[in-house]
């Protein structure tokens, strides 16, 4: 299988200073060999990755992922350490580890390939489980932003997630197909859908720039009369708008 998405995922893993381990794994029943990526992170939860084919997403619920958490819990230790830090497989395993599976499907997508993703992702056993689906035909413009961004990816994918121009053409190009940047967008929208340890950076409203365009907009006698404003109580607040009325009245 193709190592695009190995890379891109053990790229996440080490930008967000996860330890890091990874074996060969391999389904003989289903003629499938692939990587298996474990990561940790500091509070204690665990991500499993593998890219799995299509033909086998029917098999996870009542087979592979009864295999991947005997071989998780029994020989984690024989995997091969990405990074420093170790990953060290605890009795809150079971409660804390999620199973991400990337798999690639034809241009089109059939109903039968969501129903069996979504299937997963609903089956309470072993893992709580993502299903990533990609299309074939994304790939090289995956790939190429991938190969542009891979020293930095997550900076990028967050850059790009929150950039409002470009979720706004997303979504108008969404109607009638989507081009090169529509595809570039919607699968890191999948990403932050799919990741749990992804999380969208939201900017802090600045008070102070907030104060200074209001400053802006008002006068220098309204500005006074707004200090004055804020320092009553509500007893001489409501004398305030006596006053207030009875001077529009006279006029």
């Amino acid at each position: 299988m193709d190592k695009l998405f190995d890379n891109l995922m053990e790229r996440l893993f080490i930008e967000s200073n996860f330890s890091l381990t990874r074996s060969e794994y391999i389904e003989e029943d289903y003629k499938c060999s692939t990587l298996l990526y474990i990561g940790q992170n500091q509070q204690g939860d665990y991500f499993i990755y593998l890219q799995l084919p299509e033909k086998l997403l029917p098999y996870v619920n009542n087979d592979i992922q009864i295999r991947l958490a005997a071989l998780i819990k029994n020989k984690a230790n024989d995997f091969d350490k990405m990074t420093d830090g170790e990953v060290k497989i605890s009795s809150s395993f079971d409660k804390n580890a999620t199973l991400i599976i990337f798999t690639t499907h034809e241009a089109r997508v059939n109903n039968n390939v969501m129903k069996q993703a979504i299937s997963i992702e609903e089956d309470p056993y072993f893992f709580k489980k993502q299903v990533l689906l990609i299309s074939e035909k994304d790939i090289p413009i995956i790939a190429s932003n991938f190969d542009e961004h891979k020293d930095s990816y997550i900076a990028y994918i967050q850059n790009l997630i929150s950039d409002t121009e470009r979720f706004n053409e997303f979504t108008s190009l969404n109607m009638f197909g989507l081009s090169g940047k529509g595809i570039e967008y919607s699968f890191v929208a999948k990403l932050y859908e799919k990741l749990p340890f992804l999380a969208l950076l939201v900017a802090p409203s600045n008070q102070d720039v907030l104060q200074h365009k209001i400053d802006k907009k008002l006068t220098e006698e309204q500005l006074v009369e707004c200090e004055k404003l804020l320092k009553l109580d509500g007893e001489k607040l409501e004398e305030w708008f006596s006053e207030l009325v009875k001077e529009e009245a006279n006029d």
